[in-house]
């Protein structure tokens, strides 16, 4: 996901010409037009169309206009509040994590522990392989990641995020589909959005349905976002769909397949106070956003 081409899109989606969106980008027409073709590649749908000698949004753009506006938003927003935040810290916490984790958790929680622990600064980033290399080396204090670490000589905890269930689009056209298997033989099934527990769901959903027409989706954001699409159905946290309070998607309870459990591993090397009262927040968090919709 780049999120150059919601930019992109959103400013096509304003004039509805290819010329007008680049000079205010300052970009070539070619640009813009492969930008919002990589973005429908990746979703799956149209999102404009020709009309003479300018263009439409297709229904799937007008909808997705409207997510799109919201991911900016909360990433600008996020950016703001990062670079203005008072620089008179009494410590620095290095922290990597995974996308997955600062996209749906770190936003949620560093206010949390901003609030609580004023005198500890944060600086986060993002990193998908070597998390625990990472932190053996020195190079952060705090790794948060979805995968066991398999590293002697780092320290970890695993914070259950509680149950999975399957998410589906909460269409009217699926009021009649009520278990598991509907939903195989209808929708495509997003796959691979976790590191470690898509390999035996695979084989589970195949021995209830043997035609399951599997989609690596790498991105749990690019997941979410395609389920809204009604471009398919996947397994994820239902903290997570929950607490977006959306009716785009909605949660099948499980009956011919039991879902995994999804755990978020906290990573250290060296102690500190500033570490130790860390964990203890986020393990605190997650437990109370879990217990939201338990």
């Amino acid at each position: 996901m780049n999120l150059e081409w919601y930019y992109t899109f959103l400013v096509v989606a304003k004039y509805q010409n290819y010329r007008k969106a680049a000079d205010e980008l300052f970009i070539t027409q070619t640009s813009v037009y492969n930008h919002v073709k990589n973005l429908e590649a990746l979703l799956g749908v149209e999102l404009v169309e020709t009309s003479g000698r300018n263009i439409a949004l297709t229904e799937a753009g007008q909808y997705f206009c409207k997510i799109a506006k919201e991911t900016i938003t909360t990433y600008e927003k996020g950016l703001y509040a990062i670079k203005n935040m008072k620089s008179s810290y009494k410590t620095t916490l290095k922290v990597v994590v995974t996308a997955y984790i600062d996209n749906y958790l770190i936003p949620k929680f560093l206010p949390i522990f901003f609030q609580k622990e004023p005198n500890i600064n944060i600086s986060t980033t993002v990193l998908e392989d070597n998390i625990p290399q990472a932190i053996m080396d020195g190079q952060y204090d705090i790794g948060i990641d979805r995968k066991e670490p398999f590293i002697k000589r780092v320290q970890y905890k695993n914070v259950c995020e509680g149950k999975i269930q399957l998410a589906v689009p909460n269409t009217s056209e699926n009021s009649n589909l009520s278990t598991e298997i509907e939903y195989f033989q209808k929708y495509r099934i997003l796959t691979n959005n976790h590191p470690t527990y898509w390999e035996d769901l695979e084989k589970s959903i195949s021995k209830l349905y043997s035609n399951a027409n599997f989609v690596s989706i790498a991105s749990v954001r690019s997941t979410e976002d395609l389920i809204k699409a009604d471009q398919g159905v996947s397994y994820l946290p239902v903290y997570i769909v929950k607490g977006l309070q959306q009716s785009q998607i909605k949660l099948i309870e499980p009956k011919d397949v039991t879902p995994p459990i999804s755990f978020t591993y906290l990573i250290w090397k060296k102690e500190s106070a500033e570490i130790d009262t860390f964990n203890r927040l986020f393990e605190e968090f997650v437990r109370q956003e879990r217990e939201k919709v338990d």
